[in-house]
């Protein structure tokens, strides 16, 4: 393994994490609706995440206004702030993940969404 693999790695694993956070604002503010909760969507973003993570970044503050407009604002806020964390490094989500990535991708997103649902029961 190069050096550079943990590094690509890592980065897939933040990008998941980030596609769980966006998601579930995106869910208080949509219900069940959304569209990064529809069928194929996350298999679609663990190889090409800048895509598909491209509008639902640009539209985070509306998400959170409307989940906070939905009564959702005690579960929205604290997501919103986790986001920073999930930024990848390079300051761009990546355009696309190697094939050996995109494990990782899903680890990540599955474990940030059942920490997320564990710490905020309704979007379980």
């Amino acid at each position: 393994m190069t050096s550079a693999q943990p590094v690509r790695h890592a980065e897939a694993y933040r990008c998941g994490r980030l596609f769980a956070a966006v998601a579930a604002l995106q869910r208080l503010a949509q219900n069940e609706h959304h569209g990064l909760g529809q069928p194929g969507v996350a298999d679609k973003a663990a190889a090409r995440p800048e895509p598909v993570l491209r509008e639902p970044l640009r539209e985070i503050v509306h998400y959170v206004v409307q989940a906070r407009i939905r009564g959702q604002g005690a579960a929205a806020d604290p997501v919103f702030r986790s986001l920073t964390d999930f930024l990848p490094p390079a300051k761009t989500v990546p355009t696309s993940l190697h094939p050996d990535q995109r494990p990782d991708f899903h680890r990540g997103r599955e474990e940030q969404a059942a920490l997320i649902a564990k710490e905020h029961p309704p979007l379980g």
